[in-house]
């Protein structure tokens, strides 16, 4: 018959064991599962432990602050920006290398050296896969 089944059954519920935090001791500034030391002490970590999330603006809001004021305008404090669109991935040259950068596109209205309002345009901001940093900003080219 189908005895396999059982077997089966029996090995795929008894995987989950093997997941279970086991425990490491602090040597210095590595970590090691066997003592290292006769006072070493005993550290536990969780399999399923993440990161705390990075704290501040991210996204469009660093866009329209960071981005905004590394654009070099005449008049900064005269700037607007009308509309701020997540625009997908890019791969852009960072530090010499290629690297994906996140992608939004910014309408933006500000005035020239006469002071006079340019007109609404379209600028480009790339920011780290974080969403943190700004790697680069530029005018959209037709």
């Amino acid at each position: 018959m189908k005895t396999w089944l059982p077997i089966a059954f029996a090995v795929l519920s008894a995987w989950p064991l093997h997941a279970q935090p086991q425990q490491l001791y602090r040597c210095g500034n590595t970590f090691s599962q066997t003592p290292c030391a006769p006072d070493a002490a005993s550290a536990r970590m969780s399999a399923g432990a993440a990161p705390e999330p990075a704290t501040g603006a991210a996204g469009k809001d660093v866009c329209t602050t960071t981005g905004v004021s590394q654009m070099n305008f005449p008049d900064p404090e005269s700037t607007r920006i009308r509309t701020v669109t997540k625009a997908g991935t890019e791969v852009i040259q960072y530090a010499g290398k290629p690297i994906v950068a996140r992608k939004y596109q910014l309408a933006i209205n500000t005035k020239d050296h006469a002071g006079a309002y340019t007109g609404e345009r379209t600028y480009l901001c790339y920011l780290s896969e974080d969403e943190r940093r700004v790697l680069k900003v530029d005018a959209m080219r037709p």
